[in-house]
């Protein structure tokens, strides 16, 4: 009896962090990654690649290959063995080599399907989860919202979903948000500083963030925005930010003293930047369980969520219900939930939505 962890990939993503995290903790035999790409620690565990496959593959390539993974799982698990997979390709890999090998699977769902899922990638894994989801020996959902979603749009009975939220090493946050900024950093942040984190992606609806920090600007001059990450929309947004007519900064070495927005990239530590921010500002679209939320109140941070679907409103406000959503600023006991964003990428020219607008009052006052 042996228990094996399968993710996709060790990319620099919020689930990702979560299974290295839990990999350091549990005692594994074997850690499996479908593609070779690590970019997280993984301490004493060697992983073990399922595919010469990489980031450079198309992701439909890659879902075309599920059969294959599988059969790949199958001859290193069997009878007795627990494989513990995370995010959509490993979970249905790990379904479907469990029905050869006799292993049992258990796949965590870090994200509501039915948000990450939309056109080209929609029409392939939706009706892939619906159809296997349900035969996983057990499912641990991130957070009730995922839960539920998994439940009423994809068909997977309720008692086979466990919730266990993502975990937060507040203590290891704390010492790391007290470290100094390097010296051009430091100087950036005396400055009124709205910061926002996580993967530059249509999920995180940063475009507003931008959009509505010009009206920020206009009430103070001197703010500035800082947006830590990396993602696939990372050059659409530095552009939409030279369209709004803001002095942007992007890539590594030392910033400017003066400019509005900056774009640093990942940072190996994220907390000594958002702990001496004036807000967090989180505009996501959709969630499972933000780990940057939790992880920026855990630096200090004041934050302002939407109350988007799902997980804010259990962090942020845990006694309403979480069919809630806020149709304004909603103070709640942790934080403020605002309504969720339109998601549309309007022009640098086009008005502000009335959402739009809320937001700027918010992060202004």
């Amino acid at each position: 009896m042996a228990l094996k962890l399968l993710i996709n990939s060790l990319f620099k993503g919020g689930a990702e962090k979560q299974f290295a995290a839990l990999a350091a903790l549990l005692p594994h035999d074997a850690m499996l990654l479908l593609e070779r790409e690590v970019s997280q620690e993984t301490g004493a565990s060697k992983p073990v690649f399922l595919s010469p496959h990489g980031p450079s593959t198309p992701s439909v390539f890659k879902t075309a290959c599920i059969p294959a993974y599988a059969r790949r799982l199958a001859a290193l698990a069997g009878p007795g063995d627990t494989v513990l997979s995370f995010m959509e390709r490993a979970n249905l890999v790990n379904i479907l080599a469990a029905r050869k090998s006799g292993h049992r699977a258990v796949i965590c769902e870090r994200t509501r399907p039915s948000g990450e899922f939309s056109g080209l990638r929609g029409v392939l894994m939706r009706p892939l989860i619906k159809r296997f989801y349900p035969s996983a020996d057990m499912i641990v959902a991130n957070s009730q919202g995922v839960k539920r979603d998994l439940a009423d749009r994809f068909s997977v009975p309720a008692e086979k979903i466990k919730v266990i939220p993502n975990g937060c090493d507040t203590g290891d946050i704390a010492r790391k948000a007290s470290q100094p900024l390097d010296a051009a950093y430091a100087a950036v942040f005396k400055r009124p500083v709205v910061i926002t984190s996580g993967r530059l992606t249509a999920a995180k609806g940063q475009w507003h963030l931008l959009r509505f920090f010009r009206k920020v600007k206009d009430s103070d001059r001197d703010a500035a925005l800082v947006l830590l990450g990396e993602g696939g929309l990372k050059n659409y947004l530095a552009g939409l930010s030279r369209e709004l007519g803001f002095k942007t900064f992007s890539g590594a070495g030392a910033p400017p003293p003066d400019a509005d927005v900056y774009f640093p990239g990942f940072q190996d530590n994220p907390y000594r930047f958002i702990s001496k921010a004036r807000l967090f500002v989180f505009t996501s679209l959709w969630e499972g369980f933000p780990n940057s939320l939790v992880e920026a109140m855990a630096a200090g941070a004041a934050v302002l969520s939407a109350d988007c679907l799902s997980g804010p409103r259990e962090i942020l406000s845990p006694e309403t219900p979480i069919h809630f959503r806020a149709l304004k600023a909603e103070p709640a006991p942790y934080g403020i939930l605002m309504p969720v964003l339109s998601g549309l990428r309007r022009k640098a020219s086009t008005p502000l939505e009335p959402a739009e607008e809320n937001w700027a009052g918010m992060v202004s006052a």
